[in-house]
């Protein structure tokens, strides 16, 4: 449904407003561009899904204002009026999406709607209305430099005094509860209503999702809307202190990106706006297009050679596996090819605890060591200084081999390597 909740646009960086908000959210440069640099746009075309929103929306606005008046307008009048509000304001512009519906499609859809919840909420006659496009401003922290502005779709109140706020949606998609319960923006509405009228106790969230004839219904403490109001100071905190710096609004890119007006201008989005009109002789031969083909071809190639140096390597192991079973049965440390020979050896090595592997046991290694005679030969603690002063025989090292016989451990190591042959 299209319908600005920034009407006017005629207040400063000190109001927000729910789809202000989610802008930046959603992409901080889609927001700078709107708001901060205000980039103008061509009038854009209204999406075929937008303009049955618009539709919907007059039509139960118009309900609701006879409602107000205490008329109920008969179901065949209302179609009537949707169907004039829809011939009135339809034009060859609006964009229909390939395979998608047709306007006679969507126009009968939005019928279906309008019939569906005439039929469930007839005689509309549960609350008492208090507004309709009910504009409301209202200050988020107590020095009232920073507001919020929004417009709720109907503001009732019911006649054991729970008031309700309103929205109209025309979604594809019908949310979770959970979802709906999280949603800030009528939270948002509520909190302008409590601050407009002091004693109000209880306030309904409520949402009508009219292509699932469903209404999703919440309610916020006092706790999540003090929350809420947090956050968002915060968020606004966020947004001012980044100032007038294009840099510091960096693109978000998601799938509305596709919808994004700005899209000519966004780095991310600018060369796919310039190139995709382009005949195919022409865009093949597009610089870009060009550098990132070639690119494109030569990881193809590099990503086919990784797989098959995997390959190789794959194959290399299992041949090492196969020579050191046919050494260790045969008794022999090389085994000769027509130019080459592999030579094994097996030998028994002496380890010592690491920093990286076992940090409490290297650093009582160190501790030790730090007052002995050694230190200055393996103050590094290189682990091979120490396996050669491990395997001398003079008296010093073997009060080493003491000193660190609690540390040290020996593996059983096999390397064998690929040579030019001998003899």
């Amino acid at each position: 449904m299209k319908r600005s909740h920034d009407r006017g646009k005629n207040f400063g960086m000190a109001t927000f407003s729910f789809s202000k908000l989610e802008t930046f959210k959603n992409c901080p440069r889609k927001f700078y561009y709107r708001y901060v640099a205000k980039v103008p746009l061509d009038e854009e075309p209204d999406h075929i899904a937008t303009f049955l929103g618009s539709r919907v929306h007059e039509t139960f606005q118009k309900l609701y204002e006879r409602v107000r008046h205490a008329t109920v307008m008969p179901e065949r009048d209302l179609i009537a009026f949707y169907q004039q509000r829809w011939k009135a304001e339809w034009s060859s512009s609006v964009v229909v999406p390939e395979h998608s519906a047709t306007p006679a499609e969507f126009r009968r859809l939005g019928e279906e709607f309008v019939r569906d919840y005439y039929r469930r909420y007839t005689p509309f006659n549960d609350a008492r209305i208090i507004g309709l496009e009910k504009k409301i401003m209202f200050p988020l922290d107590e020095a009232g430099q920073h507001r919020m502005v929004g417009y709720i779709d109907r503001l009732a109140r019911t006649p054991v005094g729970v008031w309700q706020i309103h929205d109209y949606k025309t979604n594809s998609r019908l949310p979770t509860q959970a979802e709906k319960d999280a949603d800030p923006q009528l939270a948002y509405y509520e909190i302008g209503v409590r601050r407009m009228w002091p004693d109000v106790e209880q306030v309904e969230l409520i949402w009508h999702f009219v292509r699932f004839d469903q209404a999703i219904r919440s309610t916020r403490t006092t706790e999540q809307l003090e929350v809420l109001r947090e956050e968002t100071l915060s968020l606004i905190a966020d947004v001012e202190s980044r100032g007038r710096d294009e840099a510091a609004f960096p693109t978000h890119e998601s799938k509305l990106c596709d919808y994004c007006e700005y899209q000519a201008i966004c780095p991310v989005r600018k060369h796919l706006v310039a190139v995709k009109q382009l005949p195919k002789n022409k865009f093949l031969r597009e610089p870009g297009v060009k550098l990132v083909d070639r690119w494109n071809d030569l990881k193809a190639k590099q990503d086919e050679l990784k797989a098959a140096i995997e390959e190789l390597e794959s194959e290399i192991d299992e041949i090492r596996e196969a020579l050191l079973a046919l050494a260790e049965r045969q008794g022999m440390t090389a085994v000769v090819g027509s130019e080459k020979e592999v030579s094994i050896v097996q030998e028994q090595k002496v380890l010592f605890p690491r920093k990286g592997q076992e940090p409490d046991k290297a650093e009582e290694l160190e501790s030790r060591l730090r007052g002995s005679p050694w230190w200055e030969q393996v103050s590094s603690l290189d682990r091979n200084a120490l396996a050669a002063l491990w395997k001398e025989r003079e008296t010093q090292a073997a009060k080493l081999r003491k000193l660190l016989e609690e540390f040290a451990w020996t593996e059983d190591l096999t390397t064998i390597r690929l040579r030019n042959r001998r003899g």
